[in-house]
């Protein structure tokens, strides 16, 4: 696996260049990406103003490298300038920082003295950069290399954007000096007698976001720059007055809603990604494209493509799976899901690819474990996903009779979802899952738990805003607690609505049961629904629970003030 080499450049400063290199790097790892950083700005070198990028502060880096070599003429160790660095957030992947270099007293000096230009008379340039770049490949794997480049017209910012990169990332303000330095730069690249010449990205940074009333002379700066570059560039970063005040990775928040400086972030990068077509994220983007085609041959090409370069990765074997599928090798599918998540027990695609799987095949035992393994690298992952992941074990518990083990999993979603103020209809899923565990755990009914879960539904809405086969689902699982609080009109009132919420649907669908905790034909449920009327007028519930009556509901309720009285409680 070859790694892709991408030069930040700006012909001037202040335009956002290593604020979007910082925070593409940071997508990349969350990703699962293996990225390294080179600050190759040594001038005014500032990767480490970052507070996320603190592992830099103080290290030798890119100036000490270089100084060694032209004292020694070999290439020293590489892994004393390259510096692995914790992000201090939930990341997949894993990122190296070579920083410009210790910024000490002898920093200036050393830098100085690096005559670049020399190095390439005496014939040592391409050798000194290729030895580098195999050096930093071979001790970090990486698929990506960043590199930020410094301003102008220099050296170094020829070595940046020739010697290095596989593409360029031309990033620009839209004035006219910015769009007419950032031309003849591009321009010099095309131009040179180099054999292999990068890409070009255009990125204009950062754009104001304008009423639109004044928009008129957006409109023709931006029709300026194209005409100027000769291209009709598709990438913005629009200002964002918090990235003008301090540098950070927003890119690492979990926000549900981004702002529109990280979908600009987020739009980057799918566009850089087109640049690497033999790279992973490339070949990821062709593999739904491929099994629409319906053509085997194609969908084998691909599958072959994706293992010669990353059948030891979590997400190439999951691409292999998908693509296993699609021709209808399901053993395969399974065991190439399976790789993929032994891989790395972080993978999210896989995990939730076989969760789906062992439900359906009813090998709840398997989910559970798959729930567990999961589980060791919650460090690793997100708080609302691990929150998913406990809610599927919970529920895989209470499928396969293990309700202890459910309890535990649902309690955990609870406090969580009460601690991050979920929405009232969350918290009463999660409140109903744990009393029902508890209930099936021990056989003891707790009517004050049951009590507050009805109140809860009283509080929420009844969901008849929702999908068909939630409200059905929804209203069958509510006559429990209506059932065990007294309240039987309701509790058979819940039952006919569960009934008329899955007579809508069609037979192909599906409906969650709360008899078993799986998914169920149409048909099924309805039948289960009627067993559950039948016990009802029983006097029981469906697997044989003695309802309450409504006199021991009462008694049990004054008792429960006593007892809270006793304690002070209000």
């Amino acid at each position: 696996m070859k790694p892709f080499w991408i030069t930040f450049y700006s012909y001037k400063g202040g335009v956002g260049r290593s604020l979007a290199l910082a925070n593409i790097a940071a997508l990349l790892v969350k990703a699962g990406r293996n990225v390294v950083l080179i600050d190759f700005d040594l001038e005014a070198p500032g990767l480490d103003s970052f507070a996320e990028f603190g592992c830099i502060v103080g290290k030798p880096g890119v100036v000490e490298y270089a100084t060694e070599f032209t004292k020694t003429g070999m290439a020293p160790d590489i892994s004393q300038y390259v510096h692995p660095c914790d992000l201090g957030k939930p990341v997949r992947g894993k990122l190296w920082i070579m920083p410009a270099g210790t910024k000490n007293a002898h920093y200036n000096h050393d830098r100085v003295r690096i005559d670049w230009g020399e190095l390439y008379e005496k014939g040592l340039g391409e050798p000194f950069f290729e030895n580098w770049k195999a050096a930093i490949a071979h001790k970090c794997h990486p698929d990506y290399i960043l590199v930020d480049s410094r301003t102008g017209l220099t050296d170094v910012g020829g070595i940046c954007t020739l010697h290095l990169p596989d593409l360029v990332v031309m990033v620009f303000g839209l004035n006219e000096q910015n769009t007419t330095g950032i031309a003849a730069v591009a321009n010099t690249i095309r131009e040179s007698g180099f054999q292999r010449i990068p890409q070009i990205h255009y990125v204009a940074s950062p754009v104001p976001n304008l009423p639109k009333e004044t928009q008129g002379l957006l409109t023709r700066r931006l029709e300026n720059a194209a005409n100027k570059l000769g291209v009709k560039f598709e990438s913005i970063i629009h200002y964002n007055a918090s990235a003008a005040l301090h540098e950070t990775l927003f890119t690492l928040t979990d926000e549900a809603t981004p702002t529109l400086l990280l979908r600009d972030y987020h739009d980057l990068l799918t566009k850089l990604i087109q640049y690497n077509r033999t790279g992973l994220d490339y070949l990821s983007t062709q593999v739904d494209e491929f099994i629409a085609s319906g053509d085997p041959t194609r969908i084998v090409k691909l599958y072959d493509a994706i293992e010669n370069d990353f059948a030891q990765t979590a997400d190439g074997l999951f691409l292999m799976s998908k693509l296993k599928l699609a021709i209808g090798e399901r053993p395969d599918a399974v065991s190439l899901a399976r790789r993929a998540f032994e891989t790395d027990p972080a993978h999210a695609e896989s995990f939730a690819w076989l969760s789906i799987h062992y439900r359906n095949s009813t090998a709840f035992a398997e989910g559970i474990k798959l729930c567990d393994a999961a589980l060791t690298q919650s460090k690793r992952m997100p708080l609302y996903r691990v929150g998913k992941i406990h809610y599927q074990r919970g529920c895989l518990a209470l499928a396969s009779s293990l309700p202890q083990i459910a309890v535990e999993s649902f309690d955990i979603c609870l406090k969580a979802a009460k601690n991050d103020d979920k929405a009232p209809f969350t918290i009463l899923m999660h409140m109903f899952n744990l009393a029902e565990a508890r209930r099936r755990a021990d056989g003891a009914i707790d009517v004050r738990a049951w009590r507050d879960v009805v109140n809860q539904y009283e509080s929420s809405a009844e969901g008849s805003d929702m999908p068909l086969p939630v409200q059905a689902n929804c209203f069958q699982a509510i006559h429990i607690a209506f059932a065990l609080t007294g309240k039987f009109e309701r509790a058979n009132s819940a039952l006919a609505k569960a009934n008329q919420a899955a007579g809508l649907l069609s037979g192909v669908e599906e409906v969650f049961t709360v008899k078993s905790y799986t998914d169920v034909s149409v048909e099924d449920f309805l039948r289960i629904n009627t067993e559950m009327m039948r016990a009802l007028d029983a006097s029981h519930l469906w697997d044989g629970t003695p309802i309450p009556k409504k006199s021991d509901v009462n008694t049990q309720s004054v008792q429960e003030s006593a007892l809270a009285m006793s304690k002070g409680e209000k």
